[in-house]
């Protein structure tokens, strides 16, 4: 193997996931070549207005407007399909004129060829993401080693990008369901836990987050505390908190994926939903105030209603007098644009369930959640 290929791919295998990775690894692939050599990603995304990223050199720019359809101005040359490697002359006057060469490339020092790219991503018509190394400086040439390192890369830099896309994908998802009260766990199709969100992992006493793939025959972490919690009643499965025993609800559903889909129907198959009966219930009266505006005192009040309190109840609890909680009432429903009590009501049960507030609480050694 090609000494630079072996000290590049050392540097791809974390950029998943990682812009920090991803700059490293343009460094090094630019010094590999040439002093003179900087690497850069072009990206493309149409919504609504087409708008053009440049990524590389330590800076994060944008210019409105789509790359070019056709990128040099040679004759009869033919963009070139996903995950291959291309050479990139000179480009013609027009094409130097281009809103990408004057927005993105120039503004950084970088000239617009020739250079060597590769194809990451690509539209109905052009290329609509790259990854190019460029000259900072008049009079350098691609080699022929440049050219065939640039052909050993080009499926792995495609591979690198789509998995560094998934797993954006993967960590905005988890965080979401990190904001949940409602525990989520994740099985494979042997049953063993592949996710946890942060309320299921604090009821097992674990780290939250994925478990590493086919982690081999001795059980991961989660998984021994998952089942370590189950005892057989009645011919069923019954999940036991750590603390004292009591049972958790559980909900299983089998994940339904298209049938060309086999590693993640193989990898998610199934998943448990597990609600704590003394669970809180996250920051309802925050996220009342957040959604309509109302003051804590003006929470505490919808909240009771919710709870079936009538309003002279409510009233009592919260020691003020009818009166009042009627003045407190009519400005919550002027807050949430409804009109009865029982409009109301109806709102804030439908409205946005159980919702942890602010960042996931970290946990002390041994996954506990700390007390508080």
């Amino acid at each position: 193997m090609d000494e630079r290929l072996s000290r590049l791919l050392a540097l791809l295998f974390e950029v998943p996931g990682d812009r920090e990775a991803w700059w490293r690894f343009f460094e090094a692939l630019g010094a590999e070549i040439s002093p003179d050599v900087r690497v850069v990603a072009i990206s493309e995304r149409v919504a609504p207005v087409p708008t053009t990223r440049l990524y590389g050199v330590r800076v994060e720019s944008v210019v409105e407007g789509a790359m070019p359809r056709r990128a040099v101005g040679r004759a009869g040359f033919v963009a070139p399909p996903l995950g291959a490697a291309f050479d990139l002359p000179r480009l013609s006057k027009r094409l130097a004129e281009h809103p990408v060469v004057r927005g993105l490339i120039e503004p950084v020092g970088l000239l617009p060829g020739p250079g060597l790219g590769v194809v990451v991503d690509i539209g109905e018509d052009r290329p609509t993401g790259t990854i190019m190394a460029l000259p900072a400086r008049e009079g350098w040439e691609p080699s022929e080693a440049d050219r065939a390192l640039f052909r050993q890369l080009a499926p792995l830099l495609l591979r690198a990008t789509k998995l560094h896309e998934q797993m954006l994908y993967t960590g905005a998802l988890t965080s979401i369901l990190d904001r949940l009260v409602l525990g989520v766990i994740l099985l494979d199709d042997r049953g063993r836990v592949t996710y946890m969100n942060q309320s299921a992992a604090e009821l097992c006493g674990v780290e939250p987050g994925l478990t590493e793939p086919d982690g081999g025959p001795t059980p991961d972490p989660r998984s021994a505390a998952l089942y370590g919690r189950v005892r057989p009643v009645e011919g069923k499965a019954v999940y036991e908190h750590p603390d004292d025993g009591r049972a958790f609800s559980v909900l299983s559903a089998k994940l339904d994926w298209p049938s060309w889909q086999g590693y993640p129907a193989r990898r998610f198959a199934r998943a448990l939903f597990v609600g704590d009966p003394k669970l809180g219930s996250g920051d309802p009266y925050g996220n009342l105030s957040r959604l309509y505006g109302l003051t804590e005192s003006e929470a505490h009040l919808a909240m009771l209603l919710v709870g079936d309190f009538t309003l002279l109840q409510a009233a009592k609890h919260l020691h003020i007098t009818e009166n009042t909680a009627r003045t407190v009432l009519k400005r919550i429903l002027a807050k949430t644009g409804t009109r009865r009590q029982a409009s109301l009501v109806r709102l804030l049960i439908t409205g946005p369930g159980p919702i942890r507030d602010g960042e996931p609480p970290r946990t002390e050694p041994g996954g506990r959640k700390p007390r508080r």
